[in-house]
């Protein structure tokens, strides 16, 4: 098994930087996730940390702190501010919402803007404000094995994680040969990207062997990164470059206007799976995805009868189903005979769904709408 070889053994501290992206509001956590209280403030993190300073937590030990970015949407920096999680200047705002290959265009060009030709030496590690992972020792060793790879041979990273079960709710990494190993991370080509399966089609990719979940968690260097996206997606290199210069120039407006005619698209689509430029280490660590009510059951304690509960709730003859009590309000969750279902309180509102329906929330949620716009009319 070869070695990776590195030119240089370590990269200095000033090249490595990190973008926490946090744009979302988390809505198949709603009602606990609200565009006012989102989804990164959660506490589900380790110790009863918010999913946020969680994500920060565990960079900190390879990036240092004044060379991490936060990524977010203008009415979420005007929440995430008061933590003082960051200084206000490390939370960078976008404009308006155009997916993960707008948000990192939108950094790129900042940091373009900033530091010039120099920016094109930084080694980014592009993170997410939602996942949970243990252990942090092992985590930091892929994350800076991977960074090193890609800083030395001109490539983009991801990390893939060993699917421990048939997820249909997660895309999935093909990978090809193993190319070498870094201490004890093991680097593969990817061979192709594939979209969430069916349960059939992930029981397969578990039994090739050689199918990864995909975490989301992305590693370039800045010059890396631009000479790719200018032939996958040109469109976003010519912006990033125009956005630049008018960032230097202190045009906001102009910032504006290109950023608004950027597609709405996101940076797997845009970039990742276009390219044939790209690495995948492989996470020994545990990883999960805090997409919906129902990861609840993957990462908390279950009673004897498989319910997750939290805060005030009495279960009566009550099986498989997910009971979160905020806390809030003066109420307590009584449920009987009931099976499979979610059941949650927040933000004065109640919500009761079967299990079966965590995925189409976002649904939910626009025929809730619709349901209060109606009644406004009629008053």
């Amino acid at each position: 098994m070869d070695e990776c070889k590195q030119k240089n053994s370590v990269l200095s501290s000033s090249q490595k930087w990190a973008v926490i992206m946090a744009g979302g509001i988390g809505e198949r956590f709603w009602p606990l996730s609200t565009p006012e209280h989102p989804k990164q403030l959660l506490p589900l993190g380790r110790n009863g940390n918010i999913l946020l300073k969680d994500s920060l937590e565990r960079i900190l030990p390879i990036v240092p702190e004044n060379n991490i970015w936060l990524a977010t949407s203008t009415e979420l920096k005007a929440i995430f501010a008061p933590l003082c999680l960051l200084p206000e200047e490390q939370i960078i705002a976008e404009p308006m919402r155009r997916n993960t290959a707008g948000c990192l265009s939108f950094v790129i060009a900042h940091l373009l803007a900033k530091y010039g030709e120099q920016a094109k030496e930084i080694v980014m590690a592009v993170l997410t404000a939602d996942q949970l992972i243990e252990p942090v020792g092992c985590f930091v060793q892929t994350v800076s094995s991977i960074m090193n790879y890609v800083a030395e041979n001109d490539t983009l990273g991801i990390i893939g994680i060993p699917p421990i079960r048939p997820e249909t709710g997660f895309g999935y990494i093909e990978a090809g040969d193993m190319l070498c190993q870094d201490k004890d991370v093991n680097i593969y080509a990817v061979k192709k990207f594939h979209e969430k399966p069916g349960e059939p089609t992930a029981i397969e990719y578990i039994k090739a062997g050689n199918y990864f979940w995909n975490s989301g968690m992305f590693f370039w260097k800045v010059e890396t990164f631009l000479n790719e996206i200018k032939k996958t997606s040109p469109v976003h290199w010519n912006t990033i470059l125009q956005m630049s210069e008018e960032i230097q120039q202190n045009h906001p407006d102009k910032v504006f206007s290109l950023f608004q005619n950027l597609p709405n698209i996101s940076i797997d689509y845009a970039l990742m799976e276009q390219t044939k430029n790209i690495v995948m280490a492989k996470g020994e660590f545990l990883w999960d995805d805090l997409g919906s009510w129902t990861s609840l059951e993957r990462i908390m304690p279950k009673d004897e009868s498989g319910n997750v509960i939290w805060g005030r709730g009495v279960p009566i003859r009550t099986t498989q189903s997910i009971i979160y009590n905020e806390g809030s309000l003066p109420i307590t969750i009584v449920s009987a005979g009931i099976e499979g279902l979610v059941i949650a309180v927040s933000h004065n509102v109640v919500l009761v769904m079967d299990k079966r329906e965590a995925q189409n929330l976002k649904q939910v949620i626009e025929e809730v709408e619709k349901h209060f716009n109606r009644e406004e009319e009629r008053l």
